[in-house]
């Protein structure tokens, strides 16, 4: 597990925004128990999805793989079969989001630098820089 209090404000903003792209949410409770922070569905894809706030930008696969390592290896150590999902959502110091798809042996962006919907801004966020 990942050191410290988990990201619950990424976390809520992570799981917003899911529900905003109508993606059913399935939260849980209490916080810190399992390996992940959400599960997502979209029709017949089951995803479950560890959030990971950083404060400082690297998003490349590389970059993710060393500074996100402890939570990839959490996600890779959920048995799980081959119809469910394992992903890395990571909200950088701009407040965009970007997705990734952990593998047994890789990692691969779903969804790069994801900027946060103006209506469902946190109060005080910024848009993301071009």
């Amino acid at each position: 597990m990942t050191r410290g209090h988990p990201p619950s404000v990424a976390i809520n903003e992570a799981e917003l925004m899911a529900k905003t792209r109508g993606l059913m949410v399935f939260a849980l409770e209490p916080e810190g128990v399992l390996p992940f922070h959400f599960v997502i569905c979209d029709r017949d894809c089951i995803s479950v999805v560890r959030v990971r706030r950083l404060k400082y930008p690297g998003y490349e696969v590389a970059g993710i793989g060393f500074s996100c390592r402890n939570d990839i290896a959490a996600l890779r150590a959920i048995p799980v079969t081959q119809e469910i999902f394992r992903e890395l959502w990571v909200r950088g110091p701009d407040r965009c989001w970007y997705r990734y798809l952990v593998l047994p042996g890789t990692i691969e962006i779903l969804e790069e630098r994801d900027e946060p919907d103006e209506n469902n801004r946190p109060e005080g966020g910024v848009p993301c820089a071009d």
